[in-house]
């Protein structure tokens, strides 16, 4: 089956390791719950290492071409990671034997629905860095960004020549990105695509650890705004693509997510949320993906690595390990809900046809012992709302920004839409996580004149998880 583009990019993808069956990652148990999911693709990639086995010969072994053919002919996309480096050659990131490989790899597989090749992941994580050295945010000195970049340049040329048609995308790092563009332009001469990692790390998704002036002079780019937040990651991305390579790069995630992990045993670089915690936060940053415009966002990882409880790493899928029977955790039915709602048929709606209007009322502090505790790296906790056009619906998804607080009531908002059509009405309010349909009260103008053609949906909940708010014409 052939993959439809537009589609791809208004779907949601998911993090995939099918060269790993031992792990559990077993293509013909895990491809029905992908499409049971509602995914349009996956990324996963196939090591330079195993295909080129013998110098100058090339051959992607049968568990790697397997699942390629398996999730293609179910009509699903691809992202293709190519990476890492291979030991017959005396440099292993020999960039002239990756970019033999790249080619390849495009010939091989044209044909195939792949809706990128993204060209290596995490240079800083993955062998750049630690071979090469220098600044790791990219900054001078910086050998390995460099290296990477000449790698990058003759690689995406490679697989141009094999596929004219191809998606190149390339991911470098968040602050990476901006001095490679600065520096290495040449390298993004056949580069369509930019891919971010945006794990929010220890926040909620509304923000990022970038952005502000701190962190700006220790990068030596600010590559997020001062509130941190994600959105403007992707925007600033796009607009520093503009002025140093003079085009549109299309905008990806290809991996973020939220570990569920307990980081009581052994504390590390990320925390552990609740299994609660990991749907809404994987909605919530859905949702923001598509409204920065980002294409197929893939969350990190469908299915759990492992079943160690200690483990970071073995706990970012929305479904178990196969030791568990692959049990989906609550976060797999959320985003069900949310693909459901959504589709890929979407537009995005940046100027919100109508005002979500909301009383937040803090507690008193004036009292020693009312005074709480702020984080100064999290700013973003007002309410949200994200506003989606499909068909003849207008869809609106709204929650309080910041960290989950099961402990107190949510506020609650209106709704407000001035001078709305005659023929356009509410229909329902759902929370997506749960999946619960709430009540749906409409409240009368008080007024005549223009307040006649106001529309109100009143009493809305905006909490933790993002309820949809339907309307439709008819």
């Amino acid at each position: 089956m052939i993959m439809d583009k537009l589609k791809m990019a208004k779907g949601l993808g998911v993090c995939t390791h099918f060269e790993t069956r031992e792990k559990g990652w077993k293509v013909e148990k895990l491809l029905p719950m992908v499409k049971k999911l509602g995914a349009v693709a996956v990324r996963s990639e196939i090591h330079w290492e195993k295909v080129e086995t013998r110098k100058g010969q090339y051959k992607i072994p049968k568990v790697y071409q397997d699942w390629v053919d398996r999730f293609s002919d179910a009509g699903l996309g691809i992202i293709l990671i190519l990476d890492y480096g291979n030991p017959l050659y005396r440099n292993p990131l020999d960039p002239a034997g990756f970019a033999k490989y790249a080619g390849y790899m495009a010939r091989k597989l044209k044909g195939r629905n792949i809706v990128a090749y993204e060209i290596w992941n995490e240079p800083t994580n993955f062998f750049f860095y630690r071979q090469y050295g220098g600044n790791w945010s990219g900054q001078e000195p910086s050998l390995w960004r460099e290296k990477f970049c000449e790698l990058l340049g003759i690689s995406a040329d490679a697989i141009r020549e094999a596929d004219p048609d191809a998606e190149i995308i390339t991911n470098t790092g968040e602050p990476q990105f901006f001095h490679m563009a600065n520096h290495h332009p040449e390298a993004f001469r056949n580069v369509d695509g930019v891919s971010h990692h945006p794990y929010n790390v220890r926040f909620p998704p509304e923000t990022v650890p970038f952005g502000g002036g701190h962190i700006g002079a220790q990068d030596g780019v600010a590559c997020a705004d001062e509130e941190h937040s994600y959105i403007s990651l992707f925007r600033m991305t796009q607009k520093h693509s503009f002025l140093t390579l003079k085009k549109e790069l299309g905008m990806y995630a290809t991996e973020f997510g939220f570990s569920t992990y307990n980081h009581n045993f052994k504390p590390g670089w990320f925390c552990g949320y609740t299994e609660t915690a990991q749907a809404s936060y994987l909605c919530r940053a859905i949702i923001l993906s598509f409204a920065a415009g980002v294409k197929t966002p893939c969350i990190y990882d469908f299915m759990n690595d492992g079943a160690d409880i200690e483990d970071a790493e073995s706990n970012f899928g929305i479904i178990r390990n196969e030791k568990e029977a692959y049990r989906p955790k609550p976060a797999f039915h959320a985003l069900k809900n949310l693909i459901h709602a959504l589709g890929t048929d979407w537009t995005y709606l940046a100027d919100a046809p109508a005002e979500l209007s909301v009383q937040v009322n803090g507690l008193p502090t004036t009292l020693y012992w009312q005074k709480q505790a702020e984080e100064h790296f999290l700013r973003i906790t007002k309410p949200q709302a994200f506003w989606f056009r499909r068909k003849d619906e207008y869809l609106c998804f709204v929650w309080k920004g910041g960290r989950m607080n099961g402990e107190y009531n949510a506020p609650v908002g209106k709704i407000i839409w001035e001078h709305a059509p005659a023929n356009l009405k509410a229909v329902s309010v759902e929370d997506i996580v749960t999946g619960e349909k709430l009540p749906l009260r409409l409240e009368e103008p008080k007024r005549n004149g223009q307040y006649g053609m106001r529309k109100i949906v009143k009493d809305v909940p905006v909490g933790d998880n993002p309820v949809l708010v339907r309307w439709r014409e008819s």
